[in-house]
C-alpha cells in the first residue's frame, strides 16, 4: 500500500517537473527540461546572411536542430560524468575567460568614436606601407620554436646567409621549417621594415615573437598600392583596431596594477624576477 502511494507521488512529481517548461513564446524547444530560446537560435546563426527567397523559418529550424543535437550530446556527456573530470573543469575555465575577454572587447569596440576625416588622413599619411607604398614581399623564411636556452641564438650572429643559418640550426639539432611565403609588408610594420631595409643585401633578419623565431631574407617584392577609394575604409578599420587594442591594454595595465599575483619559484616573468631581486637588496 505504502509502496503504491510513494510511486504515485514520484510519478506526479515528474509530471509536474516536465510541465514546468513549455515550448512557447521565446522558448523554441525544451530538451529534457532544458530550454532553447529564440535568442540562442539567432546566436547560432550569427551574422550568416539568409539568401534572398529562402524562408527564414526554415533556416531557424535547421539551426535549432543543430542546437538540439548538441544539447542531447552534452546531456549524454554529463550522464557519463565528463563534466566532473579535471580536463573539463580546466577547459571550462579557459573558455569562460576567453568569452569574457571577447565580450569586453566587443563592448569597448561599440563605445569607440568614429574617427574624423583629419584623423583618417593622418593615419594614411603616417602608414605608407599600408596604402600608397604597399608591397607584397616574397621571403625566404626559416621558422623554429624558441629554444629553452635563448643564448644559443647568439651563434646565428655569425651567419650571413639563409643557407648558413639552416646549416647552423642542423648542427645545433634544432628542428625548423623553411618556406617562401608571400607577405604583406604592412604586416611587418613601418619600424621593422626600416630595420630590415638597413641590413646589407642578403643579410637575414631575426624576429623572435610569441615563442617562435623567424629568420628571413626578402627575395622579391611587387608593388600593390591601395587605391584612394579603398584607403579610407581600411584606415577606419585599422584605427578602430588600434584604439581597441589601446583600450584593452589600458584595462589590463590597471588590472595588473591592482592585482595581487604570487608566482611559484621559477615561474615569474623576467621583469618580476628582476624587481624581486632589487627589493631583496
Amino acid at each position: 500500500m505504502y509502496r503504491t502511494t510513494s510511486i504515485a507521488i514520484v510519478l506526479a512529481s515528474l509530471t509536474l517537473v516536465g510541465c514546468g517548461k513549455e515550448a512557447t513564446g521565446q522558448v523554441a524547444a525544451v530538451v529534457n527540461g532544458e530550454e532553447i530560446t529564440l535568442q540562442e537560435i539567432n546566436a547560432e546563426l550569427g551574422n550568416t546572411p539568409i539568401p534572398e527567397g529562402v524562408d527564414k523559418k526554415v533556416v531557424q529550424q535547421a539551426a535549432l536542430q543543430k542546437i538540439v543535437e548538441r544539447r542531447l550530446l552534452a546531456q549524454t556527456a554529463r550522464e557519463d560524468g565528463l563534466d566532473k573530470t579535471p580536463d573539463y573543469l580546466l577547459r571550462e575555465r579557459q573558455l569562460r575567460d576567453a568569452l569574457l575577454v571577447q565580450l569586453m572587447g566587443q563592448r569597448a569596440e561599440r563605445a569607440l568614436k568614429v574617427p574624423d576625416q583629419q584623423e583618417i588622413d593622418k593615419f594614411i599619411g603616417d602608414n605608407p606601407l599600408m596604402f600608397a607604398e604597399r608591397k607584397i614581399l616574397t621571403i625566404d623564411r626559416i621558422q623554429f620554436a624558441l629554444p629553452e636556452k635563448v643564448d644559443q641564438l647568439k651563434a646565428l650572429e655569425n651567419d650571413h646567409s639563409m643557407d648558413a643559418v639552416a646549416a647552423r640550426l642542423q648542427q645545433m639539432g634544432i628542428q625548423f621549417r623553411r618556406d617562401t611565403p608571400q607577405v604583406d609588408a604592412a604586416s611587418l610594420g613601418q619600424q621593422r621594415m626600416a630595420q630590415i631595409r638597413a641590413l646589407p643585401a642578403g643579410e637575414p633578419f631575426v624576429v623572435p615573437e610569441n615563442g617562435v623565431v623567424t629568420v628571413g631574407v626578402i627575395v622579391g617584392e611587387r608593388p600593390e598600392p591601395v587605391s584612394a577609394s579603398d584607403a579610407r575604409p581600411l584606415a577606419v578599420q585599422a584605427l578602430r583596431k588600434q584604439k581597441l587594442n589601446e583600450t584593452v591594454q589600458q584595462r589590463l595595465k590597471q588590472s595588473r596594477t591592482a592585482a595581487e599575483i604570487e608566482y611559484q619559484a621559477g615561474f615569474a616573468p623576467a621583469a618580476d624576477k628582476a624587481k624581486g631581486a632589487a627589493e631583496k637588496k
